[in-house]
């Protein structure tokens, strides 16, 4: 036989000795015990007894509705009848958000802002007019002006304003 043909074979053998090696290499250096997991920082959080909180369940309970209030998403009753003007203690600011956020749940009724009159034009029931507000010191009072400029009392405007003093006050 050759020597060449004697070194192949232990040739093959070195290299896949030496591969074996060194894809478990690591493992003979790694220690069986390990530390790590008896350290203080991997125990259990312990909350002191003091800072246990009470229940909070009761919290996201819904109170029952008063007597003649109306049912969640229910409008108010029409029983109410139609109002000239009502009042509201606020400031001019903040009544004018509520009376537009109030106006935008009402079925029906259409409201546009117009800043510069500090009020709304609104359409309801076929009738358009205006849902003035005027602020009297801590009060604002809230009533419908028709397009003549008159103050409306009956109709469609009284209807409305009645609905937004129920759900104001």
């Amino acid at each position: 036989m050759s020597r060449t043909a004697l070194t192949r074979p232990l040739l093959l053998g070195l290299i896949a000795t030496t591969t074996v090696v060194a894809l478990s290499g690591c493992s003979w250096f790694r220690g069986k015990d390990e530390p790590y997991l008896e350290s203080r920082e991997s125990r259990p959080l312990e909350v002191p007894p003091d800072l246990i909180l009470p229940s909070s369940s009761a919290a996201l309970q819904i109170p029952p509705a008063a007597a003649g209030a109306p049912a969640p998403g229910e409008a108010p009753p029409a029983a109410l009848g139609p109002a000239t003007r009502f009042e509201i203690s606020d400031t001019a600011e903040n009544a004018f958000r509520r009376v537009g956020l109030a106006l935008a749940r009402v079925e029906g009724a259409t409201a546009t802002p117009v800043a510069a009159l500090n009020s709304y034009e609104v359409g309801f029931r076929g009738e358009n007019f205006l849902v003035r507000l005027t602020a009297q010191g801590e009060v604002v009072r809230v009533d419908a002006i028709s397009p003549d400029g008159a103050a409306i009392s009956g109709g469609a405007a009284g209807d409305l304003l009645g609905m937004l003093q129920a759900r104001l006050q």
